[in-house]
């Protein structure tokens, strides 16, 4: 069975589709399609690829895309609420953690733009100054994920919470991916299918390989730690969708993808790199195959081609990437996170996670056999088809 084949069944299944033989492929499936046929030919072809992982690539090499926030007062804005917004143009908490986030004031007074003053009149409210939060442009993703008035309380929920720290703090110390698990509320469906991902993970990293990092790959800067210095660790952080702290983050998983709010189903989001979000699996699509599918993607040769061909959208992170990269390389990484957890605005309670994988054995699965030919036409196709979508 081919990889893109697997990607459309394990689509049908996540989304809890009935209907036999009938495959439900929507655009996240569809770029991760792309990028596993990107990785199983370039891996024939090494000339054309690197040996880093595409999760560690990611995190050396693709920059978080920028949240947009947007301010809207009318007249000139006090010194206090000047203050507010400082974090929200990219200097962070406390002005010593970056963020990636961009800022746009509007005054009302001024005859903003027709585009600005149908998202001001879209708040439905007078409170002014008054936030608005956007994800990236790049994402084509239009959802608000908040709106409400200027405040102190409303910037700290903005840029941070428990779980985005937790994220920050495990891809710092070495973990591969960090799997977000949002819950539903119902204990007996969020433990089936925690259980079911906690299983297979723990599995999978018995049985996976770490690619045996090129020398010069390590030369050309494409990786800034030793050979050896990678690790396969997989962490699950459970994370309540109702918990108030986590209001933004929740709609910011929620939103990613079209259908996803409508289901009343636990989800499981792969984070890896500078914080990106692979895609959800949801309800009965957190199985065997898709976990496997995901895991399998991030953990091979990356085909170091552009982020924006390969699936997932970014989340809105407090993080000094390059200072926890630095870090890694020379083991200094302890001191780091000490520091960030004191540059934090607030301080949270950890929450309970459950840690699964370490080091990767020796052995690993045999790479699915495909020609090279084979291949390349796949990712003709996929890319044929990738461009018709983003022009409709």
């Amino acid at each position: 069975m081919s990889a893109g084949h697997q990607i459309q069944e394990s689509a049908g299944s996540r989304a809890g589709e009935k209907v036999k033989n009938q495959f439900v492929t929507r655009p996240s499936q569809f770029l991760l399609a792309l990028a596993i046929a990107l990785s199983l030919f370039f891996s024939r072809n090494a000339a054309q690829a690197c040996s880093v992982p595409v999760f560690r690539y990611a995190l050396e090499k693709w920059a978080a895309d920028e949240y947009q926030a947007i301010v809207f007062h009318r007249g000139s804005l006090t010194t206090e609420q000047q203050a507010l917004m400082q974090p929200l143009d990219g200097e962070g908490l406390s002005g010593q953690l970056p963020v990636n986030i961009s800022l746009q004031t509007v005054d009302l007074a001024q005859n903003p733009d027709p585009a600005l003053l149908a998202q001001w009149q879209k708040l439905g409210s007078d409170t002014l100054p008054a936030l608005l939060l956007k994800y990236p442009q790049k994402s084509r993703l239009t959802a608000q994920l908040f709106a409400g008035p200027l405040t102190a309380a409303a910037v700290q929920q903005v840029l941070d919470s428990p779980a985005r720290r937790e994220i920050v703090r495990r891809i710092a110390q070495g973990d591969s991916v960090v799997w977000v698990f949002l819950e539903t509320g119902d204990a007996a469906r969020d433990e089936a299918a925690a259980k079911v991902a906690t299983a297979r993970l723990g599995y999978l990293t018995t049985v996976l390989k770490l690619p045996t990092i090129e020398a010069q790959d390590i030369a050309s800067g494409l990786v800034s730690v030793p050979k050896d210095g990678l690790k396969l660790t997989f962490s699950l952080l459970r994370m309540n969708r109702k918990d108030a702290a986590e209001s933004v983050f929740a709609r910011m998983l929620l939103h990613s993808e079209p259908d996803l709010l409508e289901l009343q189903e636990p989800m499981l989001f792969p984070v890896f790199g500078r914080g990106r979000a692979l895609y959800a699996l949801a309800g009965k699509g957190i199985n065997h195959e898709t976990l496997d599918e995901a895991a399998t993607f991030l953990t091979g040769r990356c085909s170091c081609e552009v982020k924006e061909l390969n699936p997932g959208v970014d989340l809105l992170l407090t993080a000094d990437w390059a200072g926890l990269i630095k870090a890694q390389s020379d083991g200094s990484r302890a001191t780091l996170l000490q520091q960030q957890a004191t540059a934090a605005a607030a301080a949270v309670a950890p929450e309970t996670v459950t840690i699964i994988g370490g080091p990767a054995p020796a052995p690993g699965p045999t790479q699915l056999p495909l020609l090279p030919a084979a291949a390349g036409a796949l990712v003709a196709l996929l890319l044929a088809g990738y461009l018709w979508w983003r022009k409709n």
